[in-house]
């Protein structure tokens, strides 16, 4: 029931608001933008692991299991929370397609391809904390003008 709401778009608005209403991605942005680079590489590392640091109380959470389609469903409950719509695009058993259309986020004065990259680190830790076997990468992101950011997840 839980990955039905999920993977629906059912999530409480109020939920999705009250984290994202706390200004998290303006508060990143502006100290991503007053930082040097070894600042800014830092907090991508610690991005990356809070996403490992959540992954697996996350899973049990919303019962996700560990395989591709697991790891798709935990990236979009964690999407849905921060203002992100993303979808399943395609998927088959060797790889999952992830498309994410719509971001808070994207229109944020000064929000740059570095900010973006940045801070979906805690996505990437997020699927390496729970199957470190899956690969993943960006292959799209709006940010870069590309009309959704795609992360294609693979088997080994």
């Amino acid at each position: 029931m839980i990955q039905f709401a999920i993977e629906n778009d059912f999530i409480p608005v109020g939920t999705r608001w009250k984290v994202c209403a706390t200004g998290v991605g303006r508060l990143f942005n502006d100290l991503f933008k007053i930082l040097d680079d070894d600042k800014r590489n830092e907090m991508t590392r610690v991005m990356y692991e809070w996403g490992i640091a959540d992954s697996e109380g996350i899973a049990k959470e919303i019962k996700a299991g560990k395989d591709l389609h697991g790891c798709a469903v935990a990236l979009i409950a964690m999407n849905q929370i921060f203002g992100i719509k993303s979808h399943i695009e395609t998927e088959n058993s060797n790889e999952v397609v992830l498309h994410a259309t719509q971001c808070m986020w994207k229109d944020i004065r000064g929000w740059t391809p570095k900010v973006c990259s940045s801070i979906s680190a805690y996505e990437l830790g997020l699927l390496d904390g729970m199957n470190r076997g899956v690969r993943h990468a960006f292959t799209k992101r709006r940010s870069e003008g590309d009309s959704v950011c795609e992360l294609v997840l693979k088997k080994p």
